[in-house]
C-alpha cells in the first residue's frame, strides 16, 4: 500500500483516537518505592524552530537524582567506531544491489537535485544500510535540528546527573541487524514526500502517544518483525533495568515516544508489575 494511501486510512482512524492518552511525562510511584521517578516520552529529532523544554520536564528531571535514556551517548571512541562499522552495508555492497535500477536513480536524483548533494556524497552514503539512510536524508530535509536526547546529556551533565542507559549501543545495532536490508528498504518508500513524519510529529506535539503507537504499527504493518524486536521485546527487556534503578534513586527516564503506548508499552508493563503510573498534565 503506498504511503499517501496508507496515510490517508491512518488520518481517519487517528482522529477517533485521539485525546485517549495525551500525555508525555508520568510519574511512576507504589510498589515499594521510596521516592517517584518520571518517565518521559521523547521524539528522536525535530526542527530547532519547534523544540521547547517544557517545565514540567524540567522540574522533574532536577528533582531526579539520575537520568536514564534508552542508550548512554557518552561512548567511547572504540565504541564510536564499531557503531560506524556496524551502519555499513556488509561485503562492500550498497543500496543498488538491493534496489531496482528505476527506484535507485530516482533516488540518486532526489538526494541530488532536492537535496543538493554532490554525487561523492551520494555514493559515500550509498554504502550504509537503509535504515541508517532514511534517518540522514530525513534530517537533511528537517534542516536545523534539536533532539531531547542530547538536551538530556547536557543537561546531565549541567547538574552533575549520573547519565545511564537502559540498553547498549551494541544492543540496539544488533536488534536493527535483525531486519534484513531487504526489508528495510521497504521504509525507504517516498522522500519527497513529508506527509508521514508531520503527522507523527503533530501527534508528538498533541502528547498523543496512543494515536502515536497506532501510526508506528500501522506504518510498520508490513514487517510484523519490526515492531516485535524494535517495540515489543525492548519494551520488556527495559522493565527489569528500569526496576532496579528506580529501586535505588529517583530516576528521570527518557525513550522514544512509541515505546509508551500500546498493551505492551512501556506504561502498561509498568502497572502489570504493580506501579502507580500517572500523567502529569502541568
Amino acid at each position: 500500500m503506498k504511503l499517501t494511501h496508507r496515510l490517508s486510512i491512518l488520518i481517519s482512524f487517528i482522529v477517533l483516537l485521539s485525546s485517549a492518552n495525551a500525555q508525555l511525562l508520568y510519574r511512576i510511584s507504589g510498589n515499594g518505592l521510596k521516592q517517584d521517578s518520571y518517565l518521559f516520552g521523547t521524539i528522536h529529532t525535530m526542527p530547532k524552530e519547534d523544540f521547547e523544554m517544557p517545565k514540567k520536564v524540567m522540574d522533574a528531571l532536577k528533582s531526579s537524582e539520575a537520568i536514564a535514556m534508552e542508550i548512554d551517548m557518552n561512548m567511547s571512541m572504540s565504541e564510536q567506531i564499531e557503531m560506524a562499522k556496524m551502519t555499513l552495508i556488509p561485503n562492500g555492497e550498497t543500496l543498488k544491489n538491493y534496489m531496482s535500477d528505476s527506484a535507485y536513480i530516482k533516488l540518486k536524483s532526489y538526494c541530488m537535485d532536492t537535496l543538493a548533494w554532490k554525487e561523492s556524497k551520494f555514493d559515500k552514503y550509498a554504502h550504509i544500510k537503509p535504515f541508517f539512510f532514511s534517518s540522514v536524508v530525513l534530517q537533511e530535509k528537517i534542516g536545523k535540528q534539536k533532539s531531547f536526547e542530547m538536551e538530556f546529556q547536557k543537561l546531565a551533565k549541567k547538574y552533575d546527573k549520573p547519565l545511564m542507559g537502559l540498553e547498549t549501543v551494541m544492543y540496539q545495532m544488533e536488534t536493527i541487524d535483525r531486519i534484513s536490508i531487504k526489508d528495510q528498504i521497504q521504509f525507504m518508500d517516498d522522500f519527497s514526500n513529508m506527509s508521514e513524519f508531520d503527522v507523527m510529529f503533530d501527534l508528538y506535539l498533541k502528547e498523543d502517544i496512543n494515536a502515536l503507537y497506532t501510526l508506528i504499527s500501522s506504518e510498520t504493518d508490513m514487517l510484523p518483525e519490526f515492531n516485535h524486536w524494535f517495540l515489543e521485546v525492548r519494551n520488556a527487556n527495559w522493565i527489569p533495568v528500569i526496576e532496579k534503578q528506580i529501586s535505588k534513586e529517583a530516576t528521570f527516564i527518557a525513550v522514544g515516544a512509541g515505546h509508551l503506548g500500546g498493551t505492551n508499552g512501556v506504561l502498561e508493563l509498568l502497572k502489570k508489575q504493580g506501579y502507580t503510573v500517572t500523567g502529569i498534565n502541568n
